[in-house]
C-alpha cells in the first residue's frame, strides 16, 4: 500500500557553507570524523533499533567523500540493510537525487517520506507511529510536535521540548507525481502549507545539542527521568555517558522555567494560527 523512506543529508557541499554555526570549519577531516561519530552514536543507532523495519533510509553523502570515510560508511551499511548510502554531487543535486532514487525504488501507490538530520535521534516507535497516521491521504504532512532535547557537550542536560514545523516531519502522499517532505527546503516553510496534521502527546524525537551546533541554544525544561533516553537506543557508549553525567534539572531551574514558558507560548500560538488558517 505504501513505501516509507527516511531522508538524511550528510556532508553535501553547498556554496557559502564554510563554517558551522559555532564558526568551526566544515567538511575537514576533523569535522567528518566527529560528524560520523555523532551519526553512529545518536542517529544510526536509533534508526537501526526501530520496532517497525518497513522503511528504507537514504543517506546522502557527497561524491567528494574520501575513501577512508566511504569504508566506514560501507561498514555501517553492512550491519543494517535499511541504511542505503547515496552519493550526490553537492546540495544542488540533493533534491534531484532524492527524486531519482525514490523513483527507481517506488512501486506502491502511496509514499511516506520522513526528514531526519544526521545528528538527531528518533524514538524506537517513531516509524510505527508515523505509519499509524497513514489513511491513504493524497497529500498530508505529519508533525509530531513533542519531543526531547539532549545536550551532550560541554554539559550533559536532558529536557522536554516541543516544536511546531520541526525537522522531524513526514509527508504522506500519492506516488503519482510525488514531492517528498523535502519539497519544502526549510522545515519552517511548512507553516504556509494547509495540508498538515499536528500530533500531540507522543514524544517521538530527540534533538541533540553538541559543540558544532552550540549556537542552537539548549531549550529543555522539566524533570525528565534519564531512563527515558533508553527508548532512543543510543550507542552504548553515548547512553552510558548520559546516564552517568546528566545534570540534575534543579541546577538550571530558572532558565528551564524561561524555556518552558517561551516554548509553550510559541507552540500554542503556532497551533492556534494553523487552526485558523485551516
Amino acid at each position: 500500500m505504501f513505501q516509507h523512506f527516511i531522508l538524511t543529508r550528510f556532508n553535501l557541499r553547498k556554496k557559502g557553507w564554510d563554517e558551522t554555526k559555532s564558526q568551526s570549519k566544515v567538511l575537514t577531516d576533523s569535522w567528518m570524523e566527529n560528524r560520523l561519530k555523532l551519526f553512529e552514536q545518536y542517529c544510526y543507532s536509533s534508526i537501526k533499533s526501530q520496532t517497525v523495519k518497513n522503511f528504507e533510509w537514504l543517506v546522502f553523502f557527497d561524491t567528494n567523500t574520501p575513501e577512508i570515510y566511504r569504508e566506514k560508511i560501507n561498514e555501517l551499511a553492512s550491519k543494517f540493510s535499511n541504511f542505503i548510502p547515496i552519493y550526490a554531487d553537492g546540495m544542488e543535486n540533493f533534491y534531484p537525487s532524492i527524486k531519482k532514487e525514490i523513483a527507481s525504488r517506488l512501486t506502491a501507490p502511496f509514499l511516506i517520506t520522513t526528514r531526519l538530520d544526521n545528528d538527531d535521534s528518533l524514538h524506537q516507535d517513531f516509524v510505527k507511529e508515523v505509519q499509524n497516521q497513514f489513511s491513504e491521504q493524497s497529500f498530508m504532512a505529519i508533525d509530531f510536535v513533542d519531543g526531547y532535547t539532549l545536550q551532550v557537550a560541554p554539559r550533559v542536560r536532558l529536557g522536554l521540548h516541543s516544536h511546531v514545523h520541526n525537522p522531524f516531519m513526514s509527508l504522506i502522499e500519492k506516488s503519482e507525481d510525488f514531492k517528498t517532505i523535502w519539497c519544502q527546503e526549510r522545515h519552517g516553510y511548512w507553516s504556509g502549507v494547509k495540508e498538515l496534521t499536528p500530533v500531540r502527546g507522543k514524544r517521538m524525537w530527540m534533538s541533540i545539542i553538541h559543540f558544532e551546533n552550540k549556537v542552537n541554544e539548549y531549550k529543555g525544561y522539566g524533570n525528565v527521568p534519564k531512563e527515558r533516553v533508553e527508548d532512543f537506543n543510543l550507542h552504548p557508549a553515548a547512553l552510558e555517558d548520559v546516564i552517568a553525567n546528566v545534570e540534575d534539572p534543579k541546577v538550571s531551574r530558572k532558565s528551564a522555567l524561561k524555556h518552558k514558558i517561551k516554548t509553550n507560548w510559541k507552540v500554542n500560538f503556532k497551533l492556534m494560527k494553523r487552526a485558523l488558517f485551516s
